[in-house]
């Protein structure tokens, strides 16, 4: 489920969290230091479904945006992500 949804303009905000969602950053990077293959099973198979869930969405007629947690304190993103709304 999308964490935000703007109907009017059919656009969705997903909000990831870097390690969970396999984000290739520091953060997403990071290996697990405690049952290493559950953790990979895991974060591919998120991996998967988000990328599922945003075929389906586009599939739809959304406009699918995602927001990582290691961007939010980065306002150039988040300005960037607000401007882009603006214009739909």
């Amino acid at each position: 489920k999308p964490d935000l949804v703007f109907r009017p303009r059919r656009t969705v905000i997903f909000v990831h969290g870097c390690f969970w969602h396999g984000h290739d950053c520091p953060q997403g990077r990071a290996a697990p230091k405690f049952h290493v293959g559950a953790w990979a099973e895991k974060i591919t198979a998120n991996r998967e479904r988000d990328r599922l869930q945003q075929v389906a969405l586009h599939a739809a007629g959304w406009h699918v945006e995602t927001v990582w947690e290691c961007q939010i304190e980065q306002h150039h993103v988040i300005d960037g992500l607000a401007t882009r709304l603006l214009r739909r």
